[in-house]
Formats: structure tokens, C-alpha cells, sequence
């Protein structure tokens, strides 16, 4: 038993009941200089008196010796309650108009500086062969490591490369699998790593540089094994496993010195491990390039799916698109989209952009991510006098994505209200060029500026 962690802890849950120790005392039958010591981490309670103390706190015994509360993962019904009250209880909260949208989906503002350049599907197919990485670890563990308790996956998330340096200690073990080249790195927790090699953490405080070393050699060559058999399984196998393989290039317990650029997105895989020093991750990081010119080429993201056709009713009204949002319209020239060039626009980041009908811009928005789509909400409505109208035949636009709204509900579109638009957050826009589409890219920002980097 920890005293100090028990003390706290006994603190905490008092405070939430809005006990003082000298009640606390009366229900355990001890003095409340007793409970005073316990809080200070000067002493420890009784085995004996931890099972009252137990019921008089709401926890359970186990939580005592362990000076912690057990994790648990909320439901989707607590979250849901969560993000309704937090809500409600914000005076600045925005009052979405959801008269064009379903009213039960998901409307946030889109982060171009950290866009959704992976679907839900990749990412489900990343936590299945995560999800059987773990099982294999567990394997590992429970046949010599006793202590090792648990060990799960707790998220695939998609982030940059910056964010996922600046979200881990400064001083951890970190291993570099050719990142820069199309590859990927694994990241250990100090506490994890120390309790792989049988170093106590809080004995032996220091990483040195021999301790990478040992646990390369000891697990982490083959956890990085098993992870690559695991995902080569899934491809289409039009390469051998050998040219398959990414070589180990640096080791290193300074994340920062590995250079990785620090926009560029990445895939994150979150292994958490509860061990009988604490809890900490193992980080899988995949680059971007790893994911799109290895794995995508490999058809590890193929589904298999038929493809469907949805049918209109020859009765029915044609829906095509009558809303375009786009980031500005420009001359139009002999350009090359070449893959890799970026077209700037004259838009600062975060200035509202154009939503036109019939080629007017009407509106100004922002854009949001509703569901898997991008969506805009209206943040200006332009006086008829100062609409935008482009004429021009010859022209260059960066589209978004576009929507269809019945002709007499356009009038009803005003300050606040949110438009869902058929494209997805993961999928490139469009440049348009005198009509068609020409090219398509991803949403960048260049010195402070909307810009599109030609993705084909």
C-alpha cells in the first residue's frame, strides 16, 4: 500500500461525500487525527478497518490498497448525457440550425490542421489487426509475466505528427521503422519499459541508453514481428514479406531528435497496459505515406464490397446539386496538376468562405465536420446588394463539396444554419476548371492561408 496514493485518494472520495474527517472518524470508529495522518500520507489504515472504511467512502477495498479508482470506459448513452449538460451549461454554446440535417448527427468545426485524411473503414480495419495484436500480447504475457494484468487497445485516432510528439513523455523509449521513408514508429512508456526489463521505475528513475538497447532486443524486435506478419497477412501479397519489411533506422530515447515533419498526418494505434506499477501505452504511430503508398497499394484497406448502383424512380424529381462551397474562385490557366504542387488561395485561415446558389455567393461559412462529411454553417447572409455574381466562362475553383436544397427553401437558409455536403472529411475536394473537374486535393494551410496540394 501506497501511503501517500491511499491518503489521496481517501481525501478525494471524503470531499466528494462532503464529509469532514472528524465524520469520517465517527463511521470508522478511529480518531480524526487518525484520518488526518491517513490524508497526509503519514501512516496507512488498518487492514482490519479498510473494509468499513470501504463502505463509508463508496469504493471498494481494492481501490484503498491501490490508492486509485478502477478505470472504466463511459457508455455511448453517458457520454451522450455528458456532452448534452456540458452544452446546456455553456452560455457560449452555438444554437445550431438543423433544418436541412438529420437532428441526431454529429456537427463540430473541422480542424484543417488536422483533417480527417483516413475514412472510418481504414481506421476499423487498423483496430481489427490491433485488436489481434493484442491477443497475441496478451499470449506473450500471461505466460511469464505475472506482473502484467491487463492489456488493451484504447483507440485508432488520426492526428499529426507534432501532436502525437508534444502527447508523449520527452524522455521515452522510441524506435523509428524507416518513419520518414513510408514507415512507421513504436513508442514504449518509460514505466512500461522499465517494468519489461524488471527495473523498478521509482528506484531506478533514469533511461540510459543501454535500456533501449536490451528492450529492442528483448520485445520490441518482436512485437514490430508480429505487427508486420499481421498486417502483410492482410494485403493483396504482390510483394515478398522481405520487400514487405521496414527496417529498424533509429532507436533513440529522444523522440524530437527523429525529425519527423511535424504536419504531416499520421495514424495513431494506443495499446494501454495496467501492470503492478501502474498504467502506461505502447504507441504504434504509422505515417501517412506508410498507409497510402504501402498499405493502400496493397489492398490491405479492401474491402471487398460490391459495388451498388441506387436506382431513381423515373417519377421522381432530379436532386442534382444547386450549393457549392468553395474556396474562392481565380483566373484560369495553362496550369500543371502534378501531384505534390499547392495552388494558394487569397483566403486567410479560419475567414469565412463562399457558399454559392446559381453561381452567386449568397453566404458566407464555416466549415464543420457533420458526421463523416464535411458541412458549413452559415455565419453571414449577403445583402442582395452586395452578392458576388461570377459570369465568367473561363475560370479555376477550389470546391469543397456541394448540396442540394429545394428551390423555395433556399429563402430559409439564414445565420447559424448547418448544410451537410456530399463530400466526406477523408476524401480530397475538387478544382474545377471552366466546369469540370480537373484534379483533386487536400485542404492545406501555406503561410497562414487556404491552400490545396494536388493529390491526382
Amino acid at each position: 500500500m501506497d501511503a501517500q496514493k491511499t491518503g489521496n485518494l481517501i481525501n478525494f472520495l471524503r470531499s466528494k461525500k462532503s464529509l469532514t474527517q472528524k465524520q469520517l472518524a465517527q463511521m470508522v470508529n478511529v480518531s480524526d487525527k487518525a484520518v488526518s495522518k491517513w490524508e497526509r500520507g503519514d501512516g496507512c489504515p488498518d487492514v482490519g478497518i479498510l473494509p468499513i472504511l470501504a463502505q463509508a467512502l463508496e469504493t471498494d477495498v481494492d481501490s484503498l490498497l491501490k490508492g486509485e479508482l478502477p478505470k472504466r470506459e463511459m457508455t455511448k448513452e453517458e457520454i451522450d448525457v455528458m456532452l448534452k449538460e456540458m452544452e446546456a451549461n455553456n452560455p457560449n454554446a452555438v444554437k445550431y440550425d438543423k433544418q436541412f440535417i438529420k437532428p441526431d448527427v454529429k456537427v463540430c468545426y473541422y480542424d484543417f490542421l488536422r483533417p480527417d485524411v483516413f475514412g472510418r473503414n481504414e481506421m476499423q480495419d487498423l483496430w481489427t489487426t490491433a485488436s489481434i495484436l493484442c491477443e497475441k500480447l496478451k499470449t506473450e504475457f500471461s505466460g511469464n509475466r505475472r506482473d502484467f494484468y491487463s492489456i488493451k487497445i484504447t483507440s485508432v485516432d488520426q492526428l499529426n505528427n507534432g501532436e502525437f510528439l508534444q502527447g508523449i513523455p520527452s524522455l521515452t523509449f522510441f524506435y523509428s521503422y524507416d518513419y520518414n521513408n513510408s514507415g512507421f514508429s513504436v513508442e514504449i512508456d518509460p514505466l512500461i519499459g522499465k517494468q519489461l526489463l524488471r527495473q523498478d521505475l521509482k528506484k531506478y528513475p533514469e533511461l540510459m541508453e543501454y535500456d533501449v538497447d536490451f528492450l529492442q532486443i528483448a520485445y520490441v524486435n518482436e512485437f514490430v514481428r508480429l505487427w508486420q506478419d499481421l498486417l502483410y497477412e492482410r494485403t493483396d501479397k504482390s510483394i515478398s514479406r522481405e520487400a514487405f519489411e521496414k527496417p529498424l533506422t533509429k532507436k533513440t530515447l529522444l523522440p524530437r531528435s527523429t525529425n519527423e515533419e511535424i504536419g504531416q498526418m499520421c495514424l495513431l494505434i494506443s495499446f494501454e497496459i495496467e501492470t503492478d506499477s501502474g498504467y502506461g501505452n505502447i504507441n504504434f504511430q504509422l505515417s501517412y505515406d506508410y498507409c497510402e503508398k504501402t498499405l493502400s497499394k496493397l489492398n490491405f484497406f479492401n474491402h471487398n464490397e460490391p459495388l451498388c448502383r441506387y436506382l431513381t424512380d423515373i417519377k421522381s424529381q432530379p436532386c442534382e446539386e444547386n450549393i457549392f462551397v468553395e474556396f474562392g474562385r481565380y483566373l484560369s490557366g495553362s496550369f500543371d496538376f502534378e501531384p505534390g504542387t499547392i495552388f494558394i488561395t487569397n483566403i486567410k485561415f479560419k475567414e469565412p468562405i463562399n457558399v454559392l446558389v446559381n453561381n452567386e455567393v449568397r453566404y458566407k461559412g464555416d466549415v464543420l465536420a457533420v458526421d463523416a462529411n464535411f458541412g458549413v454553417v452559415i455565419k453571414e447572409v449577403i445583402p442582395q446588394e452586395k452578392i458576388v455574381r461570377y459570369d465568367e466562362e473561363h475560370y479555376l475553383a477550389i470546391r469543397l463539396g456541394g448540396t442540394y436544397i429545394p428551390k423555395e427553401d433556399i429563402n430559409k437558409i439564414g445565420e447559424n444554419t448547418v448544410l451537410q455536403l456530399g463530400t466526406a472529411g477523408c476524401e480530397p475536394v475538387s478544382i474545377i476548371q471552366d466546369g469540370k473537374c480537373v484534379a483533386r486535393g487536400q485542404i492545406v494551410i501555406a503561410d497562414n492561408t487556404y491552400a490545396v496540394r494536388i493529390i491526382e
